[in-house]
């Protein structure tokens, strides 16, 4: 069996964002939430219906319909994560500037199925954390990793995968503990009871004490206090753990060095798209995807599409997107796939855009 996904340009989020909350829920697309152009963290969101024409991907004619506000969420997350889950839209973390630039444990919920108005605050996080790495399966919502940012911008070193039965209200349970180095914006996802943990990179306090040649690296930009001392590092990994047993390994190293979020099609492949993807030489040299885009005048950063198949151990190189994307969130729904948001090289737009890319997938 093989997997496809191809992908058109829909209409463009209502503002220039990155690092927002999506989800789709009984056929519409939400977001909420996210860093914006002028550089702040904004309350905001909005949804858009995806049109269900089964011609949509294939005749030119637009995936999703018009865009609509939400609800504003009480007090407006940068940098969060969320996922669809129990009926509703679930915003997990972030950061907030009015409390000192510190990461948030603020979870909200959006029961569109119920009806709601107003967001529901639910448990928070055990461990705040701005861009943690969040998903769900059926109704239990998943999060896990993420950075301090302040004082300085490295992970949280809170090891947990977090759990919480969303609908049941249930409170947040360990899932499992991962054994590997300490990571934020990592792709994450379940297939057939395994937990997989891909990619991610840190910025590690002192910097990077143990370079590994399957991973890629920066230097510190003043050589000259520092030396030639790794500042980043972004991990070229991909782990599996065994829910059941709680049992981890580490599998065969990815062909890229990924720092992006994931999906999940059919319980069998994990698909990363975009991001801040490098490329890794068997000697351990490094090159970060970037690339250009004439007509929206901005340069951005990786345009590839990667599927791991959980059953057969291999990756995949799929159909790329229109343009490189990054910081964006993932949403499925049925057949089809969106992605939304992007942080690009383009500091007169506070490196934002309102990209939306949306994916047909097919299997045969």
């Amino acid at each position: 069996m093989t997997l496809q996904i191809s992908w058109q340009k829909a209409p463009i989020y209502p503002a220039l964002i990155k690092g927002p909350a999506v989800g789709a829920i009984d056929g519409r697309l939400l977001v909420a939430g996210g860093m914006s152009y002028p550089w702040r963290e904004v309350e905001y969101g909005f949804g858009a219906p995806i049109l269900q024409d089964a011609d949509a991907m294939q005749d030119g004619t637009e995936p999703i319909g018009e865009w609509n506000p939400l609800p504003p969420i009480p007090i407006g997350p940068g940098w969060t994560s969320g996922a669809a889950v129990a009926g509703g839209l679930a915003v997990v973390g972030g950061r907030r500037r009015a409390v000192g630039n510190l990461a948030t444990a603020d979870v909200w919920f959006l029961d569109v199925q119920s009806g709601a108005t107003d967001w529901e605050k639910l448990p928070d996080r055990p461990s705040p954390a701005m861009v943690p790495t969040t998903f769900a399966q059926g109704d239990q919502l998943y999060t896990a990793f993420g950075t301090d940012w302040h004082p300085h911008e490295h992970a949280t070193g809170d090891p947990n995968i977090y759990r919480m039965d969303v609908r049941r209200r249930s409170g947040w349970e360990i899932a499992a503990q991962f054994p590997g180095e300490a990571r934020w914006m990592c792709g994450m996802g379940i297939c057939k009871g395994k937990l997989y943990v891909i990619g991610g990179h840190d910025i590690p306090i002192g910097g990077v004490v143990d370079p590994r040649p399957h991973n890629a690296f920066r230097l510190f930009g003043d050589t000259e206090r520092h030396g030639d001392r790794v500042s980043h590092v972004a991990f070229g990994e991909n782990w599996e753990c065994d829910l059941a047993t709680g049992s981890w390994r580490e599998l065969p190293r990815p062909p890229r060095a990924y720092v992006a979020d994931a999906f999940t099609v059919e319980d069998r492949w994990i698909v990363l798209t975009g991001g801040q993807t490098w490329v890794v030489s068997p000697e351990g040299e490094d090159v970060l995807i970037v690339g250009h885009v004439p007509d929206l005048d901005l340069v951005c950063l990786s345009h590839e599409v990667w599927a791991y198949d959980t059953q057969e151990q291999t990756w995949s190189a799929l159909d790329p997107l229109p343009y490189g994307i990054a910081s964006h969130r993932v949403a499925v729904w049925k057949d089809r796939v969106f992605l939304v948001g992007n942080e690009t090289r383009d500091s007169i737009r506070s490196n934002t855009f309102g990209t939306v890319f949306a994916g047909r997938i097919r299997t045969d």
